[in-house]
């Protein structure tokens, strides 16, 4: 009798059925070698620039700074070194400078490689154009060119992945208002409130001290107002001498008479009327 046999599926033919139900076809943009080298020499013109200088320095002034070096004495040239790398560790503004357009430079690559591996492309593969990239006080800030086909709200909940490429604790994504092209990208990488202890000029002199080191009964002496001066419920004016022998005193609000003679009181009103009836 025949002998029937059936086939099994090798792994190849499964995984390349499983795969046909998802494909992703990702356009790349037509560009001729001059575009590309253009824009090549756009995104690296910093870097560029960079070594052009560090080539420039090199080839023109080597023997110049090789002969400095070699005639003075060698106290002098690690006095130099020491100073150059001091410069480089201390705070200063040309260092914050420098820093600040690494970061800039760090940014720019890595929201562009971000914004690939997101998929945000047109119909013809470009991704937003990164028209500048600046330093602020919390990161820096990017201004894109939205190209057609494209617009903010492709870059909606797309923040924590723009922070998480660029290194950052935050990005916050808006729209400008006159051109809806134009889309600013804040990335936030230190928090100036952060501080434990935070200089004002209403502080005074306890404007540099922690918080730990205030104790309550400074902080209550600080707070309480000023005690106000003792006063009297009456103001005793000096005593005048009336008609009969009768000493009378006045006072802020009743003024009283006391009688010597008869053991009578007059008390007497604000305007000097003997108001003793009434009372």
């Amino acid at each position: 009798m025949p002998k029937f046999t059936r086939t099994r599926p090798t792994r190849r033919a499964s995984r390349g059925s499983a795969a046909r139900g998802a494909v992703e076809t990702i356009i790349r943009p037509n560009q001729t070698w001059p575009v590309k080298l253009l824009l090549t020499i756009w995104r690296w013109r910093w870097e560029l620039i960079l070594i052009a200088i560090v080539v420039y320095i090199t080839v023109v002034y080597r023997t110049a700074i090789t002969g400095y070096f070699q005639s003075n004495p060698l106290w002098l040239n690690a006095l130099l070194i020491i100073v150059l790398c001091g410069w480089g560790v201390t705070d200063n503004p040309g260092r914050r400078f420098v820093l600040n357009r690494i970061w800039c430079l760090i940014t720019r690559h890595r929201l562009r490689a971000c914004l690939i591996e997101m998929r945000i492309l047109n119909y013809s593969g470009n991704i937003p154009f990164i028209l500048a990239c600046f330093s602020t006080k919390t990161g820096q800030v990017v201004w894109l060119w939205m190209r057609p086909g494209q617009s903010v709200e492709d870059l909606d909940n797309k923040s924590e992945s723009l922070a998480s490429a660029c290194w950052a604790s935050k990005a916050t994504i808006a729209r400008s208002k006159r051109n809806a092209a134009i889309v600013r990208i804040d990335i936030d990488r230190r928090d100036p409130l952060a501080k434990k202890t935070i200089d004002s000029p209403l502080l005074g002199d306890t404007s540099g001290v922690p918080e730990a080191a205030v104790a309550d009964d400074a902080v209550m002496a600080f707070l309480t107002p000023d005690s106000a001066p003792e006063s009297t419920t009456q103001d005793e004016r000096p005593a005048k001498t009336g008609a009969g022998g009768e000493t009378r005193t006045r006072t802020s609000k009743t003024k009283t008479t006391a009688a010597v003679n008869d053991s009578q009181t007059v008390i007497l009103g604000a305007n000097g009327e003997d108001v003793s009836d009434y009372v």
